[in-house]
């Protein structure tokens, strides 16, 4: 197979090898870790407190913003896939990069769906700010109107997502996904993939 067809790959010789793979690996790493804190601070407030505990008012703080950053780095690492050139041979099959942007879809949409869904003002963002529920917009009620549905009814399947079979099975299934196929990658196929993903050298 031509190699136009089977790798998606952006050409620009005046870029440095090393600014994609720098990037990436920044991104990723990041990426990486608030998720893994995510579900660290979730899971601390469901099983390690009570909610008339103070602790899980700052887990709570603490998810809330790492949920703001990880929308973040989603957006700044779909934006690298998407803009930032790429020399070869960093290419990568385009089957790889369209899962890739499905996870960071998935990423992008939890958040959103935890702020629709929730019904609760966000206190403490960013350490001082607060931002009102959902509910409290005036676009809430205008939905509520235009699909003639309760307001509680139009929100609780984007908490479910959140709450349940989004962050509790989607999102691991992915991520196991992403894992695995990294590590067929590299220990299967010993195609140098995942080596040409982290390198910064051709």
């Amino acid at each position: 197979m031509p190699a136009s067809r089977a790798y998606d790959v952006t050409h620009a010789p005046d870029v440095h090898p090393a600014r994609h793979a720098l990037t990436s690996r920044a991104l990723h790493a990041s990426l990486a870790l608030t998720i893994g804190l995510l579900y660290l601070t979730a899971y601390g407030r469901k099983w390690a407190t009570t909610q008339l505990e103070s602790a899980n008012w700052y887990l709570l703080v603490v998810h809330v913003n790492l949920g703001l950053l990880s929308v973040a780095l989603s957006l700044g690492l779909l934006a690298a896939h998407l803009w930032l050139p790429q020399p070869p041979p960093l290419g990568l099959p385009r089957v790889t990069r369209l899962a890739h942007r499905g996870l960071l879809a998935v990423l992008l949409a939890l958040p959103v769906a935890a702020y629709i869904g929730t019904g609760f003002d966000l206190r403490g963002v960013l350490g001082q700010w607060t931002l009102p529920s959902f509910q409290r917009l005036p676009l809430a009620a205008s939905l509520a109107a235009l699909f003639e549905v309760p307001l509680i009814t139009l929100m609780e399947p984007f908490g479910r997502f959140h709450r349940d079979w989004g962050a509790d099975l989607l999102l691991p299934f992915l991520l196991g996904g992403h894992i695995a196929a990294a590590l067929f990658h590299h220990l299967v196929l010993k195609d140098g993939a995942l080596g040409r993903i982290w390198s910064l050298h051709h």
